[in-house]
């Protein structure tokens, strides 16, 4: 029986995908584990693996096309063997991009998903009289109807005007401002995500890259969503900083500031569950291990990268599993599995100057650790002003699985896992 290979799942938060290109054709044969082709996400771009050895059949979805989790691509079949009419749901999954698009191996007679289209079509809304095919996201359907808008009348900034979150959420803000007095002309929706023309006061609109896009989604989200409280200390971060020096000299790679602290955080945080859940319709659920998060800016926007097992981890494990992460994040080549499954998250700006910051909760997580710059700040001690260099840690917490005298004493005892290395290596 011939093998579907489906678009997979990022997390939660992950509803649709673009196809980049196709590596092979309608035809070939392959290998398991043979790259496919490659897909582009508001996270990031990999490549989907052939799932056995055989023949590439059916190919459904062509560049450029967005499809949803789950939607079939193509089968996999043995020689001498076709490839079912359909994906698994007896339906075209894949949403075709402009007409001017074409799919592989394209034939005379309409592909399944051709039918799909006609069949969307015929059940669209009519606007000034013409049928048009309705493309918009799940969230983006949920949020128009939240918000009592029509979708036809939402301008999509997506492949062949396709609908997202964020175009619905500008959509109702324009709708509630003041009306302005002098009447204004409305120009026509843009068909592509090119920026549109400057407007007499110089200013202009630019697209958001997807990566940008999903960020602010989900952290417009997690804060209208999630009771967020922040608390806020020093760590004095002598020891790591001597520690750092020394290691230098040992290892390679060198550890770096935010691995001796991934390392800290991670052992900190068994002792501290309810840091390490996440709320679950009214239930805390609490995690066996820490799946950490490190915060990584690229070109395109942040990404979260995550440290799976890290308080399983030793320093000389720890390190070049924590570094590779963040080279494949600013390559744009992390694998699915790599940006799903955290369960707390640290985010540094300290190498960018910035003494302290409140970080917004990567949800469904329960907390996030910022951390800024290492600063020097005098101490009174022994009769004398002494120099001691620290660093802020603001903890950003989920107030319905957590207090503020939980988040005190992870902090506390962050603090003491810093000056007591031995405890922890």
């Amino acid at each position: 029986m011939a093998t579907e290979l489906k678009v997979p799942s990022l997390g939660m938060d992950m509803e649709e995908a673009n196809i980049v290109r196709w590596l092979v054709e309608e035809g070939a044969e392959v290998e398991k584990g043979q790259p496919i082709l490659e897909i582009d996400t508001d996270k990031t771009s990999f490549e989907i693996e052939s799932p056995a050895t055989g023949i590439v059949r059916g190919i459904q979805g062509a560049e450029g096309a967005t499809v949803p989790v789950g939607a079939t691509l193509a089968f996999i079949a043995a020689p001498g063997e076709q490839a079912p009419a359909s994906g698994a749901d007896g339906r075209a999954k894949a949403d075709e991009p402009p007409a001017q698009q074409t799919r592989p191996d394209a034939q005379s007679s309409p592909a399944p998903d051709a039918q799909a289209d006609a069949q969307a079509d015929a059940q669209a809304p009519q606007s000034n009289g013409d049928r048009r095919r309705l493309r918009a996201s799940p969230a983006a359907r949920r949020a128009a109807e939240e918000r009592g808008l029509r979708l036809e009348d939402v301008a999509g900034s997506g492949p062949g005007g396709r609908v997202y979150l964020s175009d619905v959420l500008e959509a109702d803000v324009r709708q509630d401002a003041p009306t302005p007095e002098a009447p204004a002309t409305v120009a026509p929706a843009p068909e592509s995500i090119s920026p549109t023309p400057a407007v007499a006061d110089g200013s202009r609109r630019e697209p958001l890259s997807r990566i940008r896009r999903l960020g602010a989604e989900r952290t417009a989200k997690s804060f209208r969503e999630v009771p967020h409280f922040y608390l806020t200390r020093d760590l004095d971060v002598e020891r790591l900083l001597d520690l750092r020096e020394r290691l230098k000299e040992r290892m390679d790679p060198a550890p770096s500031v935010t691995d001796l602290l991934a390392l800290a955080i991670a052992r900190t945080l068994k002792a501290h569950p309810r840091l390490n859940g996440r709320y679950v319709e009214g239930e805390l659920e609490v995690r066996e291990s820490v799946n950490l998060g490190i915060a990584v800016a690229t070109g395109d926007g942040l990404v979260v990268p995550v440290l799976k097992n890290a308080d399983k981890l030793i320093l000389k494990e720890l390190v070049p599993a924590a570094k590779g992460l963040v080279t494949r994040a600013r390559d744009g080549r992390l694998a699915p599995e790599e940006l799903s499954g955290g369960t707390f998250t640290v985010s540094n700006l300290g190498m960018i100057e910035i003494d302290s910051f409140d970080a917004i909760i990567n949800a469904p997580e329960a907390a996030i650790l910022a951390v800024g710059r290492v600063r020097t700040v005098p101490e009174w001690r022994d009769g004398e002003w002494l120099p001691r260099r620290v660093m802020s840690g603001t903890l950003s917490v989920d107030h319905r699985v957590a207090d503020g005298a939980d988040g005190a004493r992870f902090l506390m005892d962050l603090q003491a896992a810093l000056t007591d290395w031995e405890l922890l290596l």
